[in-house]
Formats: C-alpha cells, structure tokens, sequence
C-alpha cells in the first residue's frame, strides 16, 4: 500500500465534505419485538437410514448394529445377535432435527425433517429413513409429537453426511403455543403485577433491546391502550429487554385482538446504542448510534489516519486531492465512525486494514461505541 495520510479534521468545512442527518423513525411494535411464546422449537430423535451404497456405518459401529437389531425384532424378525449383522454396509444410524413453526403445528400437519449422520457414515446419498419417533428437545415432556420418515436429499455435496426430507416429519399431537401468563408465573418482581392476573410480554430482539425503547413501548401502550381498558397503566418495562402487557378481563378468553392492536401500535426510536459491528466472514461494517471518535492518530501499513482538533496549522504540507478527503464537522467536536470509513472506503481501502484501524483506535480509548465482532 503506498503510504498516504487520510485527515479528517473538526470544525473544518472542506469543498469535498459530507454530512448526515438523521430523522426521526416510527416502528411498529410487532417489528422489534416479539410475543413471549412464539419462536422455533425443535422436535429431535434418533433413527436408521437403509438403502445406502455401501456408504453406511458398517458392522464396526455397534450402536448401528444394536438399533437394527432392535428395529428388525419389532417387525417380527429377530436376530440372535449382532454378530448376524456382519458386512451390513448398507445402513447408518442418525440424528434427527425438525423444527416446529413459531405459530406452532396441529396434528396431520407437515414439516421438514434434517438429517445428520452419527456414526461413520460416509455419504446418506440414495438412502431412506424408516420411521423414527421425534419428542421435545426436552425429555422430561416425555411424549411423541412427530414421525418422520422418507427419501434423504443430500443438499451439499460437500456435506454428504447432512441431508433433508422435505415435509418428511408428519405430527402426530398438536404442538400450541402458550403465550399468556398468570403473574405469579412471570420472573419479574413488581408490585403492579398482580398474582392472578394474566399478561403477556413482548420480548424486545436482541439487535433493539435498551432501556429506551423498552421505555418507549411501555408508554405508546399505556397511551393508546388503557383508556379501553380503564385503568391508568397496562403495560410495564420489565427490564431493557421485556415488557410485561396486563390482559384486562373481557380479553382474557379471547386475546387476539388484543395482541394484534398492541402489534400494530408505533413509536419513536430512541437513539440507539452507539455500536461498529463487523463481520469478518461477510467484509461487512454496520454502524448504529452516535460512534463519535476523539482526535487521534493511527499509523497502519504506511498510512496515517489523522483525526486532530483543532485543524492542523496552514503552513503544514497538504496532501493531493484523490488523497484527501475532508469532513465536514462544522459546530461538532468530535468526528464519527461513519465518517471516517467514507474516507477510507474513497481510497478503496482493504476491508481487512479498515478493520485495524478501527481496532486499534477503540484500543486507544478513542472510539466512543461498542466494537462487537460477529461470529
């Protein structure tokens, strides 16, 4: 990298500066956070594939023996031994994962099921899943919620032991979703949340949960809400991530109106907590809130990033224009995150160097956010 120096100066207005505004943003409740209850479960089991091209676990891996054994008696067709089972190349046994719906299932539904081999498997290519029970993930519900069964799809040939059967899970008791609760059954201690009555909570997502916009749902709720239901407060920030909504007596037997009208209810964004998050995998840099960064200087490969308040004196050496790029930074006093990987995306700067920078400026105690690294 030929080395150049990248000044982004404060106060200063240059002919090739940038600024951002940023207005005011409305969301829907529904779009930030979600209903207590609702989300993914899973249904897990264990089963055979049969009909393998001699890709199977073989007659070495026991547990594959034993379960054919097992799976062959209860057809009426025992065996004195494992030992019978020599050579069978033809069969492995799995792991089986299928993931229930958010809204949940009712019985007769459909879902797909994803296979992964256990034991020395080479490739699931060609084979077919006899019946295997699947129960919840935790055992302690002790019932069987699906089957599942068919043909194996390998979707990545460079992953043959993982495949899928599309809708190869058929369930067999409904899976519903609870999504209200007494207060005596939440976590939260508050002496508005009575014992017997019932609520729901919205759960704020992870990239939105803060104090403030927990805060925020809580009152656009309360305003739009309570006169219904004629009481001066129905809903309440839990914590930064939760928010607890008191379902009024002529709603408790039929809730869905209400949560729909709390769903579709907006308010105001916060300002967000001020974050760079990067993901190394993807090249990509998100940046959210008010990452301001204090003056400073970073040397890295031969090229010098210069954040200085106030400017530098007139008579010091300027740089050539394509070197150059300028902030505008007029009436602030510090610059920002955004601003300085503008400049550095302008001098078609690697991802890998802008990573650096910034890293060893939030070393410095010089960059005011949170630097989070995505996995």
């Amino acid at each position: 990298m030929r080395p150049y120096r990248i000044d982004i100066l404060l106060a200063v207005a240059t002919s090739l500066a940038t600024s951002a505004t940023f207005a005011e943003v409305t969301v829907r409740i529904a779009d930030v956070a979600a209903l207590k209850g609702l989300g993914v479960n899973h249904l897990v089991g264990t089963g055979l594939v049969v009909g393998l091209n001699g890709t199977g676990d073989g007659d070495q891996y026991e547990a594959t023996m034993r379960q054919l054994a097992r799976a062959l008696g209860n057809m009426g067709s025992p065996i004195n031994g494992i030992e019978e089972l020599k050579d069978t190349a033809n069969v492995a046994i799995v792991w089986i994962d299928a993931v229930i719906p958010e809204h949940g299932a009712r019985e007769g539904d459909r879902i797909d099921a994803h296979i992964s081999a256990i034991g020395s498997c080479k490739s699931l290519a060609g084979g077919r899943l006899i019946t295997a029970p699947l129960i919840y993930r935790d055992p302690s519900v002790g019932r069987v919620f699906a089957f599942a069964s068919g043909p194996i799809r390998v979707v990545d040939p460079d992953r043959p032991t993982v495949g899928e059967i599309a809708r190869g899970a058929l369930i067999n008791e409904d899976v519903l979703i609870g999504f209200t609760a007494r207060g005596h059954e939440l976590p939260f201690a508050n002496a508005w949340i009575k014992p017997a009555e019932t609520y729901i909570t919205y759960v704020l997502d992870e990239s939105h949960a803060g104090w403030g916009l927990a805060v925020a749902i809580a009152e656009a709720v309360n305003s739009e809400l309570s006169l219904a239901a004629d009481v001066e407060r129905v809903a309440l920030a839990a914590d930064s991530k939760n928010v607890v909504v008191w379902v009024p007596p002529f709603q408790s037997g039929d809730p869905a109106a209400w949560i729909r009208d709390i769903g579709e209810l907006s308010t105001l964004m916060p300002p967000t907590e001020a974050r760079v998050t990067i993901d190394r995998a993807s090249g990509t840099i998100v940046v959210s809130g008010e990452t301001r960064i204090s003056p400073v200087i970073v040397s890295h490969k031969g090229m010098t990033v210069v954040v200085s308040l106030p400017p530098p004196p007139i008579d010091e050496p300027r740089l050539e224009s394509q070197q150059f790029v300028g902030i505008d930074t007029e009436e602030r006093t510090s610059a920002n995150a955004a601003e300085l990987l503008q400049a550095l995306n302008q001098l078609k700067v690697p991802i890998d160097d802008r990573i650096a920078i910034l890293t060893e400026i939030q070393r410095a105690g010089k960059l005011h956010a949170k630097l989070i690294f995505k996995e």
